[in-house]
């Protein structure tokens, strides 16, 4: 009974967290950001508000249940200054709207990091109390909680489709118009890990304390906040995501490898922290030398009319146009620019025909009835929307 007492008060105390908070408050500026960027480029928004965390949950939640199993199993401590220590180092990397430094590559080993200096220099500047308390968690867990976190993030960009991803349009050094995906992800891993009952018996008399052994504890459930963003211009967004997934999972089990060897070799779990860092970083360093080396995918093609995004619950969707798809016809007129493609979807207002070459070149027929009231353009963005979109609003 007082496991269950204990368990649902563990789940409680997420709000005592600044995680949480953390997360609400960055989706949210995240949302705000992307979408008056959408209104610029495109003249709506493209998703809504919280779609940077579409189809985490299910991930999320099993690797919060491993990370839990292996906490309790293990009896890995979590004390109040370390996790207040993580909330700091995310809210100062969040509010430069850099996800990709949310990865757990970036974030456990500066803490780690910071760790090192107060242990070392904090006398006299931070509580002994609170030093004493950041010793409670120890290094040797942490690796192992990165390697989870990593393959979390392996496991999200291999997933990735079409729909994960956020259309952009961006400006060439030549002027030119060119489309780009971002891919992001954030939410919350909540995992379940020990607290010292030192900590807490003050608090004792609503947050009991649970005896194994000789050894007294309580729980804490942390929303761990997490989040990831890189920009595919010269790849498909699903191609990039497998590349950089390969890669992440790569330096994972490198990861793994050293902090097993830590438990024999201290040293090696501070490399392996180190590892996740600098791997996270050459990573990072080669994809981003990759795009920049490469030519642009989704820019103005010649044959047929580039299909960068759709929005959701428009005719594009049943159509089943994905991006890097291009229409070559529409109600059997051929199209080679914007102007071709409206006046094509206007000579028929009730029903639409599209010959489409896919990703693989072959070329496939797509039809829906139109009705009244629906969008205009069929909810298709195209490399040089931006262009049409500003010559729309002059006419107008």
């Amino acid at each position: 009974m007082d496991w269950m007492i204990e368990v649902g008060l563990a789940f409680a105390r997420i709000f005592m967290q600044p995680f949480i908070y953390l997360f609400f408050l960055f989706i949210l500026i995240s949302g705000y950001r992307r979408i008056k960027k959408d209104r610029k480029s495109f003249g709506s928004k493209v998703y809504p508000y919280f779609y940077e965390a579409k189809n985490t949950w299910s991930i999320a939640i099993v690797m919060g249940l491993l990370l839990s199993g292996l906490s309790i199993a293990f009896g890995f401590m979590v004390s109040i200054p370390f996790s207040l220590l993580i909330g700091v180092i995310i809210f100062l990397i969040a509010i430069t709207n850099r996800f990709s430094w949310l990865s757990a590559g970036y974030v456990f080993a500066i803490a780690a990091a910071v760790m090192y200096f107060i242990n070392v220099y904090g006398d006299g500047y931070i509580p002994t109390s609170w030093i004493n308390s950041l010793d409670v968690t120890d290094l040797f867990y942490i690796p192992f909680l990165v390697l989870i976190l990593l393959l979390a993030e392996t496991w999200y960009l291999a997933k990735v489709d079409s729909t994960d991803t956020f259309p952009e349009l961006i400006k060439s050094n030549r002027g030119k118009y060119l489309g780009q995906h971002r891919i992001k992800k954030l939410t919350i891993i909540p995992f379940i890990a020990l607290l010292p009952a030192g900590i807490i018996e003050p608090f004792a008399d609503w947050w009991p304390l649970l005896e194994v052994g000789e050894t007294s504890f309580g729980l804490i459930v942390i929303p761990y906040l997490f989040g990831f963003e890189y920009l595919a211009k010269s790849m498909l967004p699903q191609t990039a995501s497998k590349w950089l997934a390969k890669r992440i999972a790569l330096v994972a089990l490198v990861v793994l490898g050293l902090a097993i060897g830590g438990y024999y070799l201290p040293i090696l779990t501070v490399i392996a922290l180190v590892t996740a860092f600098l791997g996270k970083e050459i990573i990072q360093y080669f994809y981003r030398t990759l795009e920049h080396k490469s030519k642009a995918y989704f820019q103005p093609a010649k044959n047929g009319l580039l299909v960068l995004g759709t929005l959701p619950n428009t005719p594009a969707v049943d159509l089943g146009l994905i991006p890097g798809e291009r229409i070559v016809k529409v109600n059997e007129i051929v199209v080679e620019n914007e102007q071709q493609y409206y006046q094509a979807i206007n000579e028929n207002r009730a029903f639409c025909k599209m010959a489409i070459k896919d990703l693989n070149g072959e070329t496939r027929f797509a039809q829906r009835a139109l009705y009244e009231g629906e969008h205009h353009k069929l909810g298709i963005l195209l490399v040089s929307e931006k262009e049409a979109y500003s010559k729309l609003k002059q006419e107008s």
